[in-house]
């Protein structure tokens, strides 16, 4: 009989941090205090001792300045996949990217937007109203794979 080696694995949902008011929305840049928040929420990450092996990022450079910010701040030293994909995902895509998060990842920080994202917390990590500006969520479960998801 063949024993499956089921991992812990962490999920962290960002949301990207205040952004500045643009005529294109996609092209929306952080603000000052989007910026510092962004750092911050990297930091309290770290504190509560959690470090991404893996950052997926919608590609909008509100998401992509965010994830690169918390990550660094979090300690992650690698390369942030951007994906357009998540631009205004709904939870069902945010879902369907993080499914493709090589195995060999036992953490994964995803940094994307609202109203997806704040549906995909309340699914996946029991958290109750809207995610702010910056804010995160987190739960670890028990999978082979993020296939399984």
């Amino acid at each position: 009989m063949q024993r499956r080696s089921t991992l812990l694995r962490r999920i962290i949902l960002l949301r990207h941090g205040h952004a500045n008011d643009h005529a294109d929305d996609f092209a929306r840049t952080l603000s000052v205090g989007g910026r510092a928040a962004a750092s911050s929420a990297g930091e309290r990450i770290a504190s509560a001792g959690w470090r991404p092996a893996y950052v997926l990022s919608s590609s909008a450079p509100r998401a992509l300045t965010t994830a690169e910010l918390a990550a660094k701040a979090a300690g992650f030293a690698g390369r942030i996949v951007a994906e357009k994909s998540l631009y205004l995902a709904s939870h069902t895509q945010c879902l369907a990217v993080l499914r493709q998060v090589p195995k060999s990842a036992a953490s994964v920080l995803l940094v994307a937007h609202n109203p997806g994202l704040t549906q995909l917390a309340r699914d996946l990590c029991g958290h109750d109203g809207d995610l702010s500006p910056a804010e995160f969520a987190s739960v670890e479960l028990e999978l082979d794979a993020w296939s399984e998801l």
